[in-house]
């Protein structure tokens, strides 16, 4: 093809796309009436459209320049047709009506020294379309704007290559050059028209930061490769060799000047947000150390919330998940990202639009589709996790009953009948002992046997629970014990209520294990003068608290100070255990063991 037909082919190609377009647009506006107000992007598109399309049909020069009056009012409202902020409607009616009037009057108005002040008045409404779209646009119509400015980033930047390889400016190397200059107008028609007509047509931030990558990239590249055939043509090398080291040295900073551009065109387009990927990974990494049902759910939407910038999100599902970071507003944009295994439901990912938006972007969306489809395992296992350490501590629940009725058997019904049993035997090698030596042998060894079964069921009853736990309570076995370790000076204080605690035996067994541990570690290095020990029923827990006057719980907690046993017990019953300092500086233990709702009941 030479040159003049390829000209002729640009021109066919830029009528084509710009009256297809002014047909979709009038076909979009017919079917999908959206009011007359959203008419006016639309139509000053067209007219824009027809201008283009019409002048390089007709050849006309007054069409082509039809567009400079359409293109003010495109600018201020597109692309839902409001004026925003409402008075900048009267700049871009003055410069519409200067535009005609400079068009009508055969371009007289430009040879005034004035005539400039109307071109410079429309940055106020560049200004104006900024001003909309950080404060006052949708997320679709973001969506739409970034469309346009991604047709007008493509047409401007073939420009500028044409121009600064035409060597006497855009169209001056001849047809072929002129054809190209005619093919770079196809984008700046193209991208408003799709930012109108199906502004979710393909995911337009992955083509902007793709733009934007070469955009960076190619010019420093291409200074690389000037300033290396300049230097080789400085130092007397040939033409020839002197490419050859540039392409050595573009293909050596090909791939950092590419990575380079890459993350500035990522921050550039999503502001810092990170892609679906990284978020993926970010979440495997914090999720490395949590297996807890409810240290997994807070990971997952802390991820959400870091990777999208949002002021909030939350997580919940059928009572057994639920973890919120920041808040969450139940508002129309707010999506729910269901989190399935296996086919079964796990959860449920309630994320709002970042402030200032309305919806979620289709990247945004991705970000999370992904978190929920990696997390599932995650919240699947720490659901496992939490259903074997219910199921244990049920069956701790349920020993410890046991134990307690068990001991309760031993001490009211086995014990008494032993002991009728040993005052019958008694009885008989009395009675025996003057008449039948053997038999009165025979009965005291059995008095005896039956005292020592006494004995042996005491010991194991007492091996079993403390009895002091089911004849006195709770409180009074913690006083007995504490004040009873040694005869040292640390003044124990114990503050609990003096009514029934009336928990589980595994409840309170725990309680006084705890207590005693932590009583003898202040004991033993806390240095204290002064331990108070707190006992608290609320609502369905138990509340334990060990506070000193010593020199407080060192920064690095050692195996040696018995918290592990006091974590252990804890952590069987499915509660917590807390070590640090408290506002007088001595050390302070917090414990919170859960009380079942039916004994609680």
């Amino acid at each position: 093809m030479d040159g003049t037909a390829f000209l002729v082919a640009s021109r066919v190609i830029v009528v084509v796309v710009a009256w297809s377009l002014v047909v979709l647009l009038v076909v979009r506006s017919v079917r999908a009436p959206a009011g007359a107000r959203a008419l006016i992007p639309t139509a000053a598109l067209a007219v824009i459209l027809v201008s283009i399309g019409s002048s390089f049909l007709l050849a006309d020069e007054r069409l082509a320049q039809l567009w400079f009056v359409a293109f003010p009012v495109l600018l201020a409202t597109y692309p839902d047709g409001r004026f925003v902020p409402r008075w900048i409607v009267w700049p871009v009616a003055v410069a519409a009506l200067w535009y005609l009037a400079e068009l009508v009057s055969g371009h007289r108005l430009s040879a005034q020294p004035w005539w400039w002040i109307v071109p410079a008045g429309e940055l106020l409404i560049v200004g104006a379309q900024v001003y909309r779209y950080l404060r006052r646009s949708t997320t679709s119509e973001r969506e739409s704007v970034r469309w346009a400015l991604l047709g007008i980033v493509l047409g401007v930047e073939l420009y500028l290559v044409l121009a600064l390889t035409g060597g006497g400016g855009v169209g001056a190397g001849g047809p072929v050059s002129e054809g190209l200059a005619n093919l770079a107008i196809v984008p700046l028609l193209l991208g408003p028209a799709i930012g109108l007509l199906r502004p979710g047509l393909w995911n337009v931030d992955a083509a902007f930061r793709s733009v934007l990558v070469a955009t960076i990239a190619v010019p420093v590249l291409a200074t690389a490769y000037w300033a290396t055939t300049t230097a080789a043509a400085a130092i007397g090398a040939s033409a020839a060799a002197g490419g050859w080291w540039g392409a050595g040295v573009v293909g050596v900073l090909a791939y950092p000047v590419l990575r380079v551009s890459a993350r500035l065109a990522t921050r550039i387009v999503y502001r810092g947000r990170v892609d679906a990927a990284l978020a993926v990974a970010t979440l495997g990494e914090r999720l490395d150390d949590r297996s807890d049902q409810d240290a997994v759910a807070v990971v997952i939407v802390r991820t959400v919330v870091d990777a999208l910038f949002l002021d909030g999100a939350e997580l919940h599902g059928d009572g057994v998940f639920a973890a919120r970071v920041g808040e969450v507003h139940d508002a129309p944009g707010v999506e729910r990202f269901p989190i399935v295994f296996h086919g079964e439901e796990l959860a449920v990912l309630s994320v709002p639009p970042r402030p200032g938006e309305s919806a979620l972007t289709a990247r945004d969306r991705e970000v999370v589709t992904r978190i929920a489809v990696h997390s599932a395992p995650a919240l699947h296992g720490a659901r496992a996790l939490a259903e074997l350490g219910e199921a244990h501590t049920r069956l701790l629940l349920a020993r410890e009953e046991e134990r307690r009725r068990l001991r309760r058997d031993l001490h009211d019904d086995l014990s008494p009948t032993l002991s009728g049993l040993s005052l019958g035997a008694a009885a008989v090698a009395r009675r025996a002992a003057s008449i039948d030596a053997e038999l009165a042998r025979q009965a005291t060894e059995l008095h005896e046997d039956i005292q020592a079964a006494v004995v042996q069921s005491r010991e194991i009853a007492y091996g079993l629970r403390p009895p002091i736990l089911d004849d006195r309570g709770l409180v009074a076995a913690i006083r007995d014990r504490v004040h009873g370790q040694s005869a040292d000076a640390l003044l124990v204080e114990v503050v609990a209520p003096d009514a029934d605690l009336e928990l589980p035996a595994a409840v309170d067994l725990a309680a006084l294990r705890i207590v005693q541990e932590a009583v003898a570690n202040v004991r033993r290095h806390a240095r204290a003068a002064r331990c108070r020990v707190t006992i608290e029923r609320r609502a369905d827990e138990l509340h334990v608290q060990v506070d000193d006057d010593g020199i407080g719980m060192p920064q690095r907690v050692g195996s040696g100070l018995g918290l592990a046993s006091i974590r252990e017990r804890a952590l069987e019953l499915g509660g917590t255990a807390r070590f640090g300092n408290g506002p007088g500086g001595g050390a302070r233990i917090t414990v919170r063991l859960p009380v079942p709702r039916e004994v609680a009941a």
